[in-house]
């Protein structure tokens, strides 16, 4: 009776976090995106010309609400400058192919666009009931702090179904590194803490949602 007892809570203990990237197809296509639409902008005017970004698909508040709604989906994916491709390419990297190794597909895609998508939608709510409606937001970084909550999620669940020595360790360095980041945020004016905060917060919470009712 003991051993089978043992067996049951053995079959019952989720395969615990790997915490390394592997197959990545679907971060690399993200990237590859990216890449394109930069090279758009590029060659339609410039990553750093406001008036390419807002033909592109910019995300202006203003504009939203007078219907342009594709701009909550555009807007993800066009970045102001090289340097703001590279970091958050290099965000996408890791923090997606982490969610990618450690959950399905669907799981991943989901997360990643609710994230994107419901913080632009959130920022251009927050931006009309403050009057400030002359913003002009780009790039994946809403996103990919989706894909920050995401990889918090299920550090979380591990910690709590194992509670081992190495889950409580990475859930204390994902959180300094989730302090860390919204530090940066505070901190670099041209950094949109609204967005990222919702995209990690929609992030975070999607991923408990999907975890609860689609293990």
């Amino acid at each position: 009776m003991k051993q089978s007892n043992k067996n049951q809570l053995k079959a019952n203990v989720k395969k615990p976090i790997i915490f390394r990237i592997r197959k990545t197809k679907i971060t690399q296509s993200l990237i590859l995106i990216n890449l394109l639409f930069f090279l758009g902008e590029v060659s339609l005017g410039g990553s750093e010309n406001l008036e390419t970004l807002y033909h592109l698909g910019a995300l202006v508040p203003r504009i939203v609400w007078q219907g342009e709604f594709w701009r909550l989906v555009t807007a993800n994916f066009l970045h102001y400058g090289w340097l703001h491709l590279l970091v958050n390419m290099i965000g996408l990297y890791f923090l997606g192919g982490l969610v990618e190794s450690n959950t399905s597909i669907y799981y991943y895609l989901i997360v990643y666009f609710s994230s994107g998508i419901g913080a632009m939608f959130t920022f251009s709510y927050v931006a009309l009931k403050t009057n400030n409606l002359d913003y002009i937001l780009v790039g994946a970084s809403a996103s990919i702090m989706g894909l920050f909550g995401s990889v918090l999620a299920l550090l979380l669940r591990h910690f709590l179904q194992a509670r081992s020595q190495i889950s409580t360790r990475r859930l204390q360095f994902m959180l300094l590194a989730i302090v860390f980041q919204f530090t940066l945020d505070l901190l670099i004016p041209e950094i949109s803490f609204l967005s990222h905060l919702f995209g990690f917060i929609i992030g975070f919470f999607m991923t408990l949602i999907l975890l609860r009712f689609f293990p």
